[in-house]
C-alpha cells in the first residue's frame, strides 16, 4: 500500500510545534494505533502509547491524503481514560 501524504492544517502545524510532536510520531500513531475511536464529522481518532505519554491524533482521510486536524500528548492519568469523552 502506498504511503499517503499528510497535509497539516494551520492549527495542526502550530500544535505540533508547540507540543514538540514530530510528523514521524504522527505517522507512526496513524499506522500503528493502540486504540482507534470514532470522532466527529467523519474524522478519525487514534492513540499510541509512547512510554510515559500517549499521542492522541485526530485526522480526516481521503483516498489520496491524510489531513491532520490536531495532535496532543496525554499524560499518564489521561491516556486511554475516558477516551470517548475527549
Amino acid at each position: 500500500m502506498k504511503k499517503k501524504h499528510i497535509i497539516l492544517t494551520k492549527h495542526a502545524e502550530e500544535r505540533l510545534r508547540e507540543r514538540n510532536i514530530t510528523l514521524q510520531q504522527v505517522r507512526y500513531t496513524i499506522s500503528n494505533p493502540d486504540m482507534t475511536l470514532p470522532a466527529w464529522d467523519k474524522k478519525k481518532r487514534v492513540m499510541k502509547d509512547f512510554g510515559s505519554k500517549c499521542l492522541d491524533v485526530i485526522y480526516r482521510e481521503t483516498e489520496s491524503v491524510i489531513v491532520l486536524i490536531t495532535a496532543v500528548w496525554l499524560n499518564e492519568k489521561e491516556r486511554f481514560k475516558n477516551a470517548k469523552d475527549r
